[in-house]
């Protein structure tokens, strides 16, 4: 604090010195004295305490336009046009969005008809799956039927058959054994020739044939035929019934796979159904009404830094704040506080705050919002010094004034009662130490001081100076060295003054 006191009083002994006078200091003085050149008499008085800063205004009530889509702007309005609701205030460009549903469409269109096509495959599969299911359980039908019938009629009469053979060869054997028996005896008597014996030996003979033939048939059919019959007809059933059960999960998966395109249809169609939803109110997005009456303010007020995207052409995103429509009903002020004042500052406390506008025109504020996070500076410009949002209220209505505008904020922070105090204009630093001039009817006598706290006027002096003395607003050995040049000698001096 000492050292931007210091400089403060250098640049303000700098800057010119006794032309920047107030007219409050000669009033406190009285006329200037000294053989003209200005003085004040030291007195106590309270000492008010004014936080200055530079801000924005800003309305307290205000509406935000966010983009709900992507993309550039083909229409804009004005800014600080007033409009109405429902007025448009924004147009992007259509034309993207709108092939993209028109493909959208066409898409429908054809996943439609790939719909309709693999229902109809699915009901033609479905007709077959149970055709084949049919015809493979017939299958299996007609084989056990063959099996039983194999079993309990085929085989028996086979049995049968063979055996009846052999009986009717064993039958013929004994007939054919009493014939050549007779025809030996008839031969015997000269009744028969000697072929008649021999064909009967011969028919004897095919007979016994006849016997082994007959039983070899039946060994063959017992031991070879009848078993493997019986192993064809149980495979063939086995078989039937494999074939039946493959064409039940040949039928499930054609039928999974049916089921399965159709779903896929189903779903292709509903998320292009969704998609084309969603373009749609993409389109309604991209024009943007004023939802009620206002002046149209380009951006964000409090974060203006997209501001330049906001014009015809350029590119906008979604959720980007597009503009503002301000109630300049009632006004806000918001100012940046330097972190080593913000501790100075408290809720409630008065202001004065004058506009860019209406300069004349002095409005009273309260302070109604600190921030309690310092932002990160300004690092581009190489300003890293932290600073707190502060906002105060304007009192009183329909103002006048125009949101975005500059203005000047003066935070009463507070008084310091019963003190000396002497303009800034009085001290002047030497080598590390301040001094005043002392006007005791004669030469200037330079005095030592204390300074203490200050506001943009007063300090005040702790030691040095008593009520009532009368100290010079300039530095008299400066103006010396001016009286005793030409104006030339006077401005090399006001020079060699400034630090």
């Amino acid at each position: 604090m000492k050292y931007f006191l210091i400089i403060l009083l250098l640049v303000v002994v700098a800057a010119g010195g006794i032309a920047a006078w107030k007219f409050d200091l000669f009033s406190a003085s009285g006329p200037p004295n000294d053989n003209g050149k200005a003085s004040h008499v030291v007195r106590r008085q309270t000492l008010k305490m004014v936080l200055t800063e530079r801000g924005t205004l800003k309305a307290k009530k205000s509406t935000q336009i966010v983009c709900e889509a992507h993309g550039k702007i083909a229409q804009l309005i004005d800014e600080g046009k007033s409009v109405k609701k429902g007025e448009v205030l924004v147009e992007l460009d259509k034309e993207e969005t709108q092939n993209r549903l028109e493909q959208y469409e066409n898409q429908i269109t054809q996943l439609d008809a790939e719909l309709k096509s693999a229902t109809t495959e699915e009901l033609i599969q479905v007709g077959q799956n149970l055709t084949d299911t049919e015809k493979a359980q017939l299958g299996l039908e007609v084989a056990q039927v063959e099996l039983r019938k194999h079993t309990e009629a085929t085989v028996p009469a086979k049995k049968r058959e063979l055996q009846l053979g052999i009986e009717e060869a064993e039958i013929k054997l004994t007939e054919a054994k009493d014939s050549l028996k007779v025809a030996e005896e008839l031969f015997k008597e000269e009744f028969s020739t000697a072929y008649d014996v021999e064909q009967a030996k011969l028919a004897l003979k095919r007979a016994e044939n006849n016997v082994e033939t007959a039983k070899m048939n039946w060994a063959s059919y017992r031991d070879y035929d009848l078993p493997l019959e019986k192993k064809k007809k149980e495979s063939a059933v086995t078989e039937a019934e494999r074939g039946l059960v493959r064409a039940k999960k040949r039928a499930e998966a054609q039928i999974s796979a049916k089921e399965a395109r159709v779903q896929q249809k189903k779903v292709q169609l509903s998320r292009v159904q969704s998609q084309i939803k969603r373009t749609k109110k993409q389109l309604d997005k991209m024009t943007i009404p004023a939802p009620t009456d206002g002046t149209v303010l380009y951006g964000d007020p409090d974060n203006p830094w997209n501001v330049e995207n906001i014009k015809v052409g350029g590119q906008v995103w979604q959720n980007m704040t597009l503009m503002t429509l301000p109630d300049p009903s009632e006004m806000a002020a918001v100012i940046q506080v330097h972190e080593a004042d913000i501790d100075k500052v408290k809720l409630g406390l008065p202001a004065f705050i004058t506009s860019e506008m209406q300069k004349d025109v002095i409005f009273e504020g309260e302070v109604i919002k600190i921030g309690t996070v310092a932002n990160a500076g300004r690092r581009w410009g190489g300003d890293n010094v932290k600073r707190f949002k502060v906002e105060l209220t304007l009192k009183g209505k329909d103002l006048n004034l125009k949101p975005g505008t500059s203005t000047r904020v003066e935070i009463q922070i507070g008084e310091v009662p019963d003190v000396l105090a002497i303009p800034l204009q009085a001290v002047f630093a030497k080598e590390g130490k301040h001094y005043c001039y002392r006007s005791n009817g004669g030469k200037p006598e330079r005095v030592q001081v204390e300074p203490g706290r200050s506001n943009e006027s007063f300090v005040e002096v702790k030691s040095g100076l008593e009520e009532g003395d009368k100290v010079l607003l300039y530095d008299p050995e400066i103006a010396e060295q001016g009286d005793e040049g030409d104006s030339d000698g006077e401005d090399e001096a006001k020079e060699t003054s400034k630090p």
